[in-house]
């Protein structure tokens, strides 16, 4: 916050700023005045102006530090990026009122109405000419340019997928927006960053904040409904107006690229149905691009958010459930610290638990580093698939599963392994699992699924020293492997133990991969087959491992079961992929109930939408 002696302090901003801002305030109104064909009688520049009427000019601009800070509104410098400030309609309003109460004692109309909000669209546009930026320090909080760059990159990878996935190639080509990230135009690269900026700003407006996800810490799903999607994508349309406005954009009838006259540039309830939904789905993108760049979204107090004109009181149940957390945490240490004997004895208490947690949690933690350091990250998945999640979920921070996303020549290896067990020895098979089936996927390029697979049961029994009197199964993996050409929608699969999934028609197939036969891996002969499947757009696959099935819980404390499974994920198929993976995990959090099961093994369900 700049104080006296800066643009906050209004003698300084008289002396330094009120001349510029003043002349391109002027300047700036009768272009636009002149581009919507009214007669104006401001047709000479402000230093040609009679005394009386360039002293209006100057008295006006004298005035904006004053009236933005009625409205929490600050004025600091930019160096290389001008931020977008959200200002309300109801705030431009109140601008507005305050100016005809200061400028003027003639009787308020419409068309004085009329003038002064044009001037206050174009006041943002004119301190950015000079170097300033209009600030809201609730905004502005513990947002930074380096997350809105990291957060930017993660929109535009999408982006550029969502155009590949079309097939766009020729209007790529000729769509500027279609370059690499460091290669778009500073004025497209910018609105990106201008976009990425507000994603915490957006979610501020219905109680939430970001922050990164910690390491060996499962990210809080964040799922938005339609009050919240509709308070989002208000603000979205907010950014986007005041993003055009500080870009010299005014309002038209008809769009206009050299004249810079945009028909949207009005208030949300004024879009078209179709405008309105296009905000809508850049909103509802928000949780995953949260997930692609490992953030997760937190509650804050709804007293903060009060302070925001835009903010919507949350209500989701994530939310409510987080806060309660919160609240009831308080309302024991307030309880302790009216006794000095409990609280001294809960304290020590803690220590304990605290020194003796440190060096296990410590160690699984940095074993969690090195697992998903070699493990896909969800913009590498998100290459090779658009649509899809990945639920994963460890029961001992690292997990006895991993999985492989690769992509050569156009078609996508993928595929989910189980290993016997959870915890370090499960995690340490796991890391011997993906490294042998990385090698036979990504370096000696073996195409076929059952092959692949082969080469990775005979390295494991290799590494492990198996003999030949030893089926190993019971202490190394299940597995199904796939290789798809989206080419022809052709899936090549293989495996065992592991279950897959097929979702057509409103039909969910039983396990395409089978179980385990018996004496499958005796005397060093390997079963596997590979199988073909032929997909068609929009079909859906599911590959798990049995860690969900097997998870107790329920009013009986009985297991999931692959049933209830299979029925669940038919139930929910139609969901954007995404928001599946949210649900998943809170069903399994609702099957473990009150009692609070401890979970039962590793839990991973990958879900794709071809």
């Amino acid at each position: 916050m700049t104080t006296n002696g800066g643009p906050a302090d209004p003698a300084w901003f008289i002396k330094q700023l009120a001349g510029p801002v003043a002349d391109s305030l002027q300047r700036n109104f009768r272009r636009i005045t002149r581009l919507s064909g009214e007669r104006t009688p401001l047709k000479k520049a402000l230093k040609s102006l009679p005394e009386p009427a360039e002293r209006f000019w100057l008295r006006y601009s004298e005035g904006i530090p004053v009236k933005y800070s009625a409205l929490g509104l600050l004025l600091q410098p930019y160096e290389h990026f001008c931020r977008t400030c959200i200002i309300t309609e109801e705030e431009i309003d109140s601008l507005v009122s305050m100016d005809i109460d200061r400028y003027t004692d003639e009787p308020d109309s419409a068309e004085r109405r009329e003038f002064f909000r044009t001037l206050n669209y174009l006041i943002p546009a004119c301190l950015k000419e000079s170097g300033y930026e209009i600030v809201r320090t609730e905004e502005t909080e513990g947002v930074t340019i380096s997350m809105a760059g990291k957060i930017a990159r993660a929109i535009h990878a999408g982006y550029l997928r969502e155009v590949s996935r079309q097939g766009s190639r020729k209007y790529a080509t000729k769509n500027k927006n279609a370059a690499e990230y460091d290669d778009l135009p500073d004025e497209i690269r910018q609105s990106n960053i201008s976009n990425a900026l507000h994603i915490p700003t957006k979610l501020l407006s219905i109680g939430y904040r970001i922050r990164p996800v910690i390491k060996g810490h499962k990210p809080k799903a964040l799922h938005l409904d339609d009050e919240e999607v509709e308070t989002m994508a208000r603000v979205e349309h907010l950014r986007w107006s005041w993003e055009k406005r500080l870009n010299g954009w005014t309002s038209g009838r008809t769009r206009d690229d050299r004249h810079r006259i945009h028909p949207n540039l009005v208030p949300y309830e004024e879009l078209t149905e179709d405008e309105k939904e296009k905000d809508r789905e850049l909103v509802r993108m928000v949780p995953a691009i949260l997930r692609d760049i490992r953030y997760e979204a937190y509650p804050v107090s709804s007293d903060y958010t009060a302070k925001l004109s835009y903010a919507l009181k949350p209500r989701s149940s994530i939310q409510k459930l987080l806060l309660g957390t919160h609240n009831l945490s308080a309302g024991i240490s307030l309880l302790a610290g009216n006794s000095p004997a409990i609280m001294e004895k809960l304290l020590s208490i803690d220590e304990k638990i605290r020194l003796t947690m440190s060096e296990v949690e410590g160690s699984y933690n940095y074993a969690r580093h090195i697992q998903e350091a070699f493990l896909p990250g969800d913009l590498e998945i998100r290459e090779c698939f658009t649509d899809s999640f990945i639920l994963f979920e460890p029961r001992d921070i690292v997990s006895g599963d991993f999985y492989l996303f690769s992509r050569h020549d156009g078609k996508i290896t993928f595929g989910l392994a189980d290993c016997t067990g959870h915890g370090i020895p499960a995690a340490l098979i796991s890391t011997i699992g993906y490294g042998i089936l990385d090698q036979a996927v990504n370096i000696l390029k073996i195409d076929d699924p059952s092959e692949a697979l082969v080469h990775l049961y005979s390295g494991i029994h290799r590494f492990l020293r198996k003999n030949d009197r030893e089926s190993g199964i019971s202490d190394d993996m299940t597995i199904v492997l796939c290789r798809y050409d989206p080419a022809i929608r052709r899936l090549d699969y293989s495996g065992a133990g592991n279950a897959i999934f097929h979702v057509a028609g409103g039909k969910i197939s039983g396990n395409l991969s089978g179980r385990l036969a018996e004496g499958q891996f005796c005397n060093g002969s390997y079963g596997f087959t590979t199988k073909t499947l032929q997909l068609n757009t929009h079909d859906v696959l599911y590959l798990c491992s049995d860690g969900f099935a097997d998870q107790f819980g329920g009013d009986t404390h009985r297991r999931y079961g692959w049933t209830r499974l299979r029925n669940f994920l038919l139930e929910i198929s139609d969901h954007p992929m995404p928001e599946q993976g949210d649900i998943l995990y809170e069903e399994l959090e609702r099957w473990r109930g009150d009692r609070e099961e401890d979970q039962t093994d590793d839990i991973t369900i990958i879900g794709i939408r071809v």
